[in-house]
């Protein structure tokens, strides 16, 4: 059993009991590690670099969305109708209101799960850049490795599993180490460097007990976000989709327009034009970052103009809150670049638990094959002979 944990040796019925509840307790916490390890190991890597996942696509294709004189003004008419024609059917969006003059205007086609990015003048509507497979970009591979493992369904329900070990892994890590955890923030106990399996399980101890909280709120609201993921992918029967009718279209440009002013608190950032509808997804200014930038949208006919529907986070009830805001707490770009380090090293700490804690189990696994192996050996048969006696 791993050296840090204390297990009462007294002879007592509430002593044994307690002996007990602690081994089976290090059991689920040792198999259920060792079972899960390389899905840790594999979401903690993943998970830090998807921190900055704005900044990576930033990055990448900066050079397609800059433009060389800055347009005067964002005209998205000039350039809707032209998509819904050349992409009939497909799921349109606007991921990114561009908000600086020399920036392009970017639409996201979906056609299943193939992505394509267009890129467009914000004012004359012309296409200065496509990115024909836009789901095969660095940031959106490592979704699908994040939160499928690159496996559709059974790797989501896979992804599932993991963030429920997690948790409990985080509770077990808990009921083991709750008398350290104040020697430890203390530096009462810090790393050993004496053995090898010394430093491994004191390192083991230490980051658990500094990353507990963390590990058990991005498991936690990780595994929510893994279930809505998994419901979305069970399949369930769907309206035929609507074609659109261009020439009845109304003016994008106008409903923003509406919008802006008959909601002068509420920021769109994002838009989606599904069936009939477009949806502009945004944040009410007044909002707390962490209800992130689109999850309050108004819902707008796309032929008669007529609004259909308003939902802010803030109008919602606490429950529905709570439940809206986890995504945004789980990927932690609701805040600058402090927030994202942070969420960034100590999303490292679940892969270096895991690593660490195998290198343990093989290290004492290692020292107990040795002993065994000691015992199996024939004794010397040259053993001096006691004299028989008189």
């Amino acid at each position: 059993m791993n050296e840090s944990i204390v297990v009462p040796a007294g002879s007592t019925k509430e002593d044994k009991d307690l002996k007990k509840r602690v081994k089976r307790t290090f059991s689920i916490h040792h198999w259920l590690g060792l079972v899960a390890g390389i899905f840790l190991l594999l979401s903690s890597i993943t998970g830090s670099v998807l921190v900055f996942h704005h900044d990576i696509d930033h990055a990448q294709f900066d050079g397609l969305s800059m433009l060389a004189t800055p347009a005067a003004e964002l005209k998205i008419d000039r350039s809707i109708v032209r998509m819904l024609q050349t992409y009939p059917g497909s799921d349109i969006r606007v991921p990114e209101l561009p908000r600086k003059p020399d920036k392009a205007l970017k639409y996201e086609i979906r056609q299943g799960s193939i992505r394509q990015w267009v890129f467009v003048h914000p004012e004359t509507g012309e296409t200065l850049a496509t990115v024909a497979r836009a789901d095969k970009r660095l940031v959106h591979v490592l979704l699908d490795l994040h939160y499928n493992l690159l496996s559709g369904t059974p790797g989501k329900i896979v992804v599932l599993m993991g963030g429920l070990s997690l948790i409990l892994l985080s509770i077990t890590g808990f009921l083991l180490y709750r008398r350290s955890i104040w020697k430890v923030l203390s530096f009462q106990q810090r790393v050993s460097f004496k053995r090898r399996r010394s430093f491994f399980s004191s390192l083991h101890r230490v980051i658990g007990v500094w990353s507990l909280v963390f590990n058990l709120f991005i498991s936690v609201t990780g595994t929510w976000i893994a279930y809505t993921i998994l419901k979305s992918a069970i399949p369930q029967v769907s309206a035929t989709p609507v074609e659109h009718s261009t020439s009845a279209l109304v003016s994008v440009d106008g409903v923003l327009e509406k919008v802006n002013k008959d909601y002068p608190e509420f920021e769109a950032n994002y838009l989606r034009l599904a069936g009939s509808t477009l949806s502009v997804l945004g944040r009410v200014k007044s909002d707390p970052a962490y209800y992130g930038k689109t999850f309050s949208n108004l819902q707008v006919n796309l032929y008669s103009g007529q609004m259909q529907g308003v939902n802010f986070v803030k109008d919602k009830p606490w429950h529905e809150r709570v439940l809206l805001v986890l995504k945004p707490l789980h990927f932690g770009d609701y805040a600058g670049l402090a927030v994202k380090l942070i969420y960034c090293f100590f999303g490292m700490m679940p892969g270096v638990l895991a690593v660490s804690g195998f290198i343990v189990w093989k290290l004492k696994y290692s020292k107990a094959d040795k002993i065994a192996l000691q015992h199996k050996r024939p004794k010397n048969n040259f053993q001096a002979v006691k004299p028989a006696a008189k």
